[in-house]
C-alpha cells in the first residue's frame, strides 16, 4: 500500500524525508525551542493562522497558554540522603504546547466528515509540494494519480465498530481503544513508519493514536525514545504509571503520561514486543471522564491474527521508502536493523 499524507511531517521525494520517518533535527517553533520536530504533526503553512481562526470560531477558542517555564532543580531529603533532579515547574503547560502542535488542525468534537476533509487538505498540500518540485509532465501526471489514490483509500479507511460488520480490529493493537455497538467509529491511515487512528464517539472526535514503527528511529529502544524524543515534545516530567491485575497483583501494562493544561492526556506505550510499534495516544480528558479510561493489557502474541497483521504490519511485514508493503522476513529484519 502506498503512503498516506500525515500531519505536519515532510514528504519524501527521492532521498528527502518521508511522512512518518525520522523527524528533522530542529524546529523553528519559538515556543518549543530548538528541538526535534514532532513526527505525525502537520508542517506549518502560510494559511495556518486563518485556519486556526476558523477552527476557533467553529469549535471554540482554546485558552492562551502561559510561556513554558525554565527547568528547575528540585531536591528532597537532607545530608547524605539528599537527592536533586531537574524538573519542569509547569509540566501541564509544556504538555499542552506539545499536544496542540501534534494534533495540529484537528480539534476535539470534529465529526468524521470534517476530519476526512482535514486529511484531504494534507493530501492536497503534499500534492502541491510534489508538483512544485518537477516540470516533467509525466511526473506531474503520476502525482495526480497519486493524489487520486490517496483520497480514494482515505475514504475507504473509515470503520464503524459494529459486530455485524465483522471488522478485524478486535485483535489489533488498538482493540482496547473502542467498544462495538456503542456509536463508535474510526478513520485510520498508514505511512511507512507511522499509523494514525482517529477515534469518534457519537460522531465526535475525542482521541488520536499514533503508532510509530521501529523504522521511525532505528536502533533506539522505548526508554531512549522517551528520553530523546517524547520528553522534548511534551516535557521532562511525565508520570511513570502501571496498571495492576487486581487478582494476581501482576503488572499488566506500564506507560508514561503527560497531563496537559487543556485537560488532554498524552500517553506513551512500548508495544514493540507483540505489535512492533511505539504507541503515543492523545485523548480528551473531558471525554475520558465520560467514557472511562481505556488501556492496553498484556497480550499473547498468538492472539495477534495474521489477517490483522497484514493490515497493520507485524514483525514479518514492513514498508519501503515509498510506502509499499514488503512481506519478506529477511528484508524486514535488515530494514528494522535486526
Amino acid at each position: 500500500m502506498k503512503r498516506f499524507s500525515s500531519a505536519l511531517v515532510l514528504s519524501l521525494v527521492g532521498a528527502t524525508l518521508v511522512f512518518g520517518c525520522k523527524p528533522a533535527e530542529s524546529t523553528d517553533d519559538p515556543e518549543l525551542g530548538n528541538e526535534e520536530s514532532l513526527v505525525g504533526a502537520r508542517q506549518e503553512y502560510d494559511q495556518g493562522v486563518d485556519e486556526d481562526s476558523a477552527l476557533d470560531e467553529k469549535f471554540g477558542v482554546r485558552s492562551e497558554l502561559p510561556p513554558i517555564a525554565d527547568p528547575a532543580e528540585k531536591c528532597t531529603g537532607k545530608g547524605k540522603t539528599k537527592e536533586c533532579k531537574t524538573v519542569d515547574p509547569k509540566p501541564e503547560v509544556t504538555a499542552a504546547y506539545g499536544a496542540r502542535k501534534l494534533i495540529g488542525r484537528f480539534r476535539w468534537n470534529m465529526d468524521p466528515k470534517t476530519v476526512l476533509s482535514q486529511l484531504e487538505k494534507e493530501i492536497e498540500e503534499e500534492f502541491v509540494e510534489l508538483q512544485a518540485k518537477t516540470k516533467d509532465p509525466l511526473q506531474q501526471d503520476r502525482n495526480r494519480e497519486w493524489k487520486r489514490q490517496q483520497v480514494t483509500e482515505l475514504v475507504g479507511n473509515r470503520v464503524k465498530f459494529e459486530k455485524a460488520a465483522h471488522h478485524r480490529w478486535n485483535v489489533a493493537m488498538i482493540a482496547h481503544e473502542f467498544k462495538d455497538d456503542e456509536g463508535e467509529e474510526m478513520i485510520w491511515m498508514k505511512t511507512p513508519t507511522l499509523k494514525k487512528f482517529y477515534f469518534f464517539k457519537d460522531g465526535e472526535l475525542y482521541k488520536i493514536v499514533y503508532a510509530y514503527g521501529t523504522q521511525a528511529w532505528p536502533g533506539e529502544d522505548f526508554k531512549t525514545i522517551v528520553e530523546t524524543k517524547f520528553k522534548k515534545w511534551f516535557g521532562i516530567s511525565p508520570e511513570e504509571k502501571v496498571k495492576i491485575d487486581p487478582e494476581t497483583n501482576a503488572p499488566l501494562v506500564r506507560w508514561v503520561q503527560w497531563n496537559s493544561a487543556d485537560n488532554d492526556r498524552i500517553r506513551a506505550f512500548d508495544m514493540t514486543a507483540v505489535h512492533g510499534a511505539l504507541v503515543l495516544s492523545v485523548v480528551s480528558g473531558d471525554a475520558e471522564e465520560r467514557y472511562g479510561e481505556r488501556l492496553p493489557e498484556t497480550q499473547d502474541a498468538d492472539n495477534f491474527s495474521q489477517s490483522v497483521d497484514d493490515v497493520l504490519g507485524g514483525s514479518d511485514i514492513c514498508y519501503d521508502e515509498e510506502g509499499n508493503m514488503i512481506e519478506d522476513t529477511e528484508k524486514c529484519a535488515k530494514l528494522n536493523g535486526e
